[in-house]
């Protein structure tokens, strides 16, 4: 009998109120997740103060990064128990009309000590998660993804 494929349902819950200028909420499915206060971003002419949809995508991008590179570390025995990485992106003008992600960047937080001592090894971890991160292929699917090395 053929392996069956694998296939994971996730959902969330979203609610607005208050037109453009409004807010909201989503509500992930996962049981005892909290709520995520939501508004558009100021620049982009809503509310602020609450995350807006650039930085939900950005935080589904940094999540699913250091995820998946917790697990390439963990294979490839390189010993780094708090890696960190920053997920920017750059929005401008459509020239369809409004806005569009113009590419995003995910930079990866590396210890000097670390890095002198196995760069390679840390280079092939970053490869290897852009590689396999969910959100970092549907990303680099939509505009173009760079990842980087900081030195921390």
């Amino acid at each position: 009998m053929p392996d069956q494929e694998e296939v994971h349902h996730f959902q969330v819950d979203a609610v607005w109120s208050g037109g453009a200028e409004g807010s909201g909420q989503v509500q992930p499915a996962t049981g005892g997740a909290k709520p995520i206060a939501i508004a558009g971003a100021t620049v982009l002419g809503g509310c602020g103060g609450r995350a807006n949809p650039e930085e939900l995508l950005l935080s589904a991008l940094a999540a699913c990064f250091l995820n998946t590179w917790a697990i390439f570390l963990k294979k490839l025995q390189i010993a780094y128990e708090d890696p960190a990485v920053r997920a920017s992106a750059e929005v401008g003008k459509d020239p369809a009309g409004g806005f569009h992600l113009q590419g995003a960047k995910v930079t990866a937080r590396v210890p000097a000590a670390l890095l002198q001592a196995q760069r390679a090894q840390v280079e092939k971890t970053l490869s290897l998660t852009e590689k396999y991160c969910i959100i970092s292929k549907a990303v680099r699917a939509g505009m173009p993804l760079e990842v980087v090395i900081e030195e921390a």
